[in-house]
């Protein structure tokens, strides 16, 4: 590694520290260059060794998990400010992998993958039934995907 790093070569890297997806435009505006200029710097650096890579901090199972549901909630009270009590509350769970605010039957779909029916029975009385923001709920369980991978 002979690359010498001046002030704004440290704070890119101090900035995809904190978020390697940043993109060269945010970056550039960070750190006061054109997003060109940006983008030179960072692949001198993956060139010369001082980015070794990337890497995805993931805090949802893996998509393969065992289990895999979708509830369908009925909110309680549809404001504002109820969705985003509810929505905060639901996304904190890792076992929440897709989450949307849906026109028809719902008001909300959850897509939920977890390792077993006990895990989902913890996810209801934590995140559904204690926070009073939910009417009622039914759950669809998936038996396969339709998917097909090439």
């Amino acid at each position: 590694m002979t690359t010498a790093l001046d002030d704004r070569d440290h704070r890119i890297l101090a900035l995809l520290r904190t978020d390697a997806w940043l993109s060269y435009t945010e970056l550039s505006r960070q750190v006061n260059l054109s997003a060109s200029a940006v983008q030179r710097r960072v692949e001198r650096m993956i060139a010369s060794g001082v980015i070794l890579g990337a890497e995805a901090q993931v805090a949802v199972p893996a998509t393969d998990a065992p289990l895999t549901l979708f509830l369908l909630a009925e909110l309680a009270d549809e404001s504002r400010e109820a969705l985003q009590r509810f929505s905060t509350a639901i996304t904190a769970s890792p076992a929440v992998v897709e989450a949307y605010y849906v026109a028809g039957e719902a008001d909300v779909v959850l897509k939920l993958c977890l390792p077993d029916m006990a895990a989902y029975d913890r996810f209801v009385e934590t995140h559904i039934n204690a926070s009073n923001l939910v009417r009622r709920f039914k759950t669809l369980t998936a038996l396969r995907s339709l998917r097909t991978k090439t």
